[in-house]
């Protein structure tokens, strides 16, 4: 059967939260509904938010450069066909560049090209006649458009950098929290800002959009994803457009840098999708790596077990474990990591730097791979060469820099335990935020087949559940080589070693445990 492959491209990333690709999906298959010899293919090319007019769909890993090389490798064949919206969704290239870059290779190799808008069925054979006109009519009206358009965004832009050069709030689109005027929305920016801690704290993009649609903020209300990874990257929450001051800054630069830093970090990570509950994600299945999830008994949490596992997909890790027992060996382990983790967030003025240095050297890392890049494709021009010879010395010296920063001790802030006792707040008021800035320092605790109950926290003991004690009605848990017991219902752990109670969540033994738990961590960080 002959495939019919799809190709999606818009050209700017504010495009991305509108109704681009929906429109040429539907239009793809609303063909395909009507072409029934036809069949979708598996192998589907997109570029989202790459210009086709600077060719930046062919290269660096365009999925039209793709799309060509599968043709060239035989996997889109003689009598396919490839689905475009229109023919400017191929590309914008001066004309000869078009057609021997774009068309051709496709038509040479038996491929049709079928533009949706008004049903043109581009073949080798149909544009050795008169349709070539129209072909070239088309391709010559695309790229006049793109140059006109770039030629006039151009000069705006000239003319708005000359303004911030002389301190003036140049006119454009502003973001969500500034007026047109620059001024800031008061209503909206706290919540920016809290969209970046949250970031940095590890929380996904589309679970931060999802507080911000709940915040009552009427302008924040269609907000998504790409909503809040337009924020992220925006240096207009620093006060900064075009390298210089001209806006009110919402937050510290070091935020912001430390988000941009973060960004870089999990590009090569799986996304990881925020849980509702406080312990999914935290808890790991030793034998597939999945996470373990909640089982509700009478419409409450009751015990956890491998996610895997229970949708029959082949872990043979069966040990279901209930919650109180996860949540116990949890307050075991978890203070040192919580220690990390809100450190981590409190950031001390040597750290700021560091953190505003480490963002400089990643940005400076980008422009000399750029810079290197051309010097090979134009074969070493001098000012190329020196140019790049200039920014590696920039990077040494930064480098030295960030070396000097880090070794420096830095007296400048310290954690007493009250305000390490934020913890037990978040996980009240914010688990969620907890759970990810627990992840963003490794924690998580560790379910093997055999029984056996690991953790990452400071205490190296390993755990066993160990049914109920009939006596009590209790958990039994053996840490290490002592049994413990946990109450089912209010999750308080008894202690054989201590035998008082530690734990419940209005239990005054709980806030003593926790100071001296905190106190003692701060002895050993003195």
């Amino acid at each position: 059967m002959k495939q019919a492959i799809s190709y999606v491209r818009f050209s700017s990333h504010r495009q991305q939260g509108g109704t681009s690709v929906e429109r040429q999906e539907k239009m793809i298959a609303e063909w395909l509904t009507s072409h029934t010899e036809y069949m979708l293919s598996a192998l589907t090319f997109r570029d989202l938010g790459k210009s086709g007019f600077h060719e930046e769909h062919l290269e660096n890993g365009g999925g039209f450069g793709e799309l060509l090389f599968a043709i060239e490798q035989g996997a889109i064949k003689a009598g396919d066909v490839v689905l475009v919206e229109a023919l400017d969704r191929a590309g914008r290239l001066q004309p000869l560049d078009m057609i021997t870059k774009v068309i051709a290779p496709i038509l040479n190799a038996g491929v049709a090209i079928i533009t949706l808008d008004d049903n043109t069925e581009y073949t080798k054979q149909s544009v050795g006649g008169p349709q070539l006109f129209l072909l070239a009519a088309k391709i010559q009206a695309a790229h006049q458009y793109s140059e006109t358009l770039s030629r006039r965004v151009t000069a705006s832009y000239d003319k708005r950098r000359k303004q911030a050069l002389e301190g003036v709030t140049p006119k454009r689109m502003t973001p969500v929290w500034l007026n047109s005027d620059g001024s800031v929305r008061e209503d909206v920016a706290p919540w920016i800002k809290e969209a970046f801690e949250l970031y940095v704290s590890g929380m996904g993009k589309s679970t931060i959009a999802k507080r911000m649609r709940e915040s009552g903020v009427e302008r924040l209300a269609k907000c998504s994803g790409p909503s809040v990874e337009g924020w992220l990257r925006n240096e207009a929450a620093i006060g900064r457009w075009n390298g210089n001051n001209v806006y009110p800054a919402i937050i510290e630069p070091a935020l912001f840098y430390k988000a941009q830093i973060h960004a870089e970090k999990v590009k090569t990570q799986r996304p990881v999708k925020t849980a509702k509950h406080f312990l999914v994600g935290l808890v790991k299945c030793g034998s597939c790596g999945k996470n373990y999830i909640i089982q509700n008994k009478d419409g409450k949490p009751h015990s956890m077990r491998c996610r895997i596992r229970q949708n029959l997909k082949g872990c043979d890790n069966s040990h279901i474990v209930p919650k109180p027992v996860i949540e116990a060996i949890y307050r075991w382990t978890s203070t040192q990591a919580a220690w990390d983790a809100l450190t981590q967030q409190q950031m001390s003025v040597n750290a700021k730097e560091i953190v505003t240095k480490e963002a400089e050297l990643l940005d400076l890392n980008k422009k000399v791979d750029e810079v290197a890049d051309v010097v090979v494709k134009l074969g070493g021009l001098p000012e190329l060469v020196t140019r790049l010879e200039a920014m590696k010395a920039s990077r040494e010296a930064l480098e030295s820099e960030l070396t000097i920063l880090r070794k420096t001790e830095d007296s400048t802030f310290t954690m007493h335990w009250s305000q390490a006792a934020k913890i037990e707040d978040f996980k009240r008021d914010d688990p969620q935020r907890l759970a990810a800035m627990l992840r963003s320092v490794g924690y998580e605790i560790v379910v093997n087949d055999d029984g056996r109950i690991t953790t990452s926290g400071s205490e190296s003991a390993i755990y066993r559940y160990g049914g109920v004690d009939r006596k009590s009605g209790m958990y039994k848990v053996m840490r290490g080589d002592k049994m413990q017991l946990v109450h089912k219902l209010s999750y308080n752990v008894f202690s054989d070693e201590h035998d008082e109670w530690y734990g419940g969540d209005d239990s005054p033994a709980e806030s003593v445990w926790l100071e001296e738990d905190y106190k003692a961590l701060q002895d050993q960080h003195k």
